[in-house]
């Protein structure tokens, strides 16, 4: 009877150690995990023509699949989740259509944006970045342009996500200082290629509430992030931005393009 009590409690501990898993996966697995059902591929991949029917100068841009994942996990039926995607990439709040044109014009906006903040906000890690030769681009687009579903932990999406659909953009900028404020104590001990590696396993171990949390005491104002917007549309009518590595987020979405190539799509699709 003894040995009976010892093996249920083990088989307690596994079932609990199972369910931790669970909750802890990043976003990424529980969108693949989705993707390769024979149902959910489907519906991703009719939600994604429909889409690049719907809108044919975007058509389907690689790192669409991610957000439009997410809609049909959590949505009823693939119908609302295809007219939320339309709304998010669309409506001015969010417009992540941006993102997703062909000379990446909303993707270049958004980076020049997040780095003038994490150089007000961060300033240490900024400058240590700028020592090390780490391109922000090389970090923060697929965060950035996923709006986090690509590879966090799926209570950090969803929490984000809630907010993000509320109050547009400054919680996405600031979900970011939160995450790289976190890591800070590490990041300035470390150089170049070790910065790489660890922000690559960071992705997947940060908890949502704390981070979340972390974020509200950030003291961004939407005033802060107009500033720099102006800043990026003036050097843009003068020529003197600099145009972002289109291939970065391609070089660290390997795990994305598996799913992609799955689906029938290509990087990108035009119909």
């Amino acid at each position: 009877q003894q040995q009976q009590q010892q093996q249920q409690q083990q088989q307690d501990k596994d079932e609990d150690e199972d369910e931790d898993d669970d909750d802890n996966s990043d976003a990424f697995e529980q969108v693949a995990k989705f993707a390769v059902q024979s149902t959910g591929q489907a519906a991703l991949r009719r939600l994604l023509r429909a889409y690049s029917t719907y809108d044919p100068q975007v058509g389907y841009c690689q790192g669409m699949n991610f957000i439009a994942a997410l809609f049909l996990m959590v949505m009823d039926d693939e119908e609302t989740a295809f007219w939320m995607f339309v709304s998010v990439m669309n409506e001015d709040v969010y417009n992540l259509r941006e993102l997703f044109v062909r000379d990446m014009a909303g993707t270049q906006e958004v980076l020049y944006v997040a780095e003038r903040l994490i150089e007000q906000f961060l300033p240490r890690l900024f400058e240590h970045f700028q020592l090390q030769n780490v391109q922000m681009s090389m970090i923060l687009t697929p965060w950035l342009m996923t709006i986090y579903t690509r590879n966090f932990p799926f209570e950090l999406v969803l929490r984000v996500w809630d907010s993000f659909l509320v109050e547009g953009w400054k919680v996405v900028y600031r979900t970011m200082l939160a995450l790289l404020e976190h890591a800070q104590p590490a990041l300035l001990q470390l150089e170049f290629e070790e910065i790489i590696m660890y922000l690559r396993e960071f992705t997947s171990t940060v908890g949502g509430p704390n981070i979340m949390m972390a974020s509200l005491k950030i003291s961004l104002r939407r005033k802060h992030i107009l500033k720099y917007v102006a800043e990026w549309k003036g050097l843009s009518e003068k020529g003197e931005t600099r145009k972002v590595d289109t291939g970065v987020f391609n070089r660290l979405n390997t795990r994305g393009s598996e799913v992609v190539s799955s689906m029938g799509f290509g990087s990108f699709v035009d119909t």
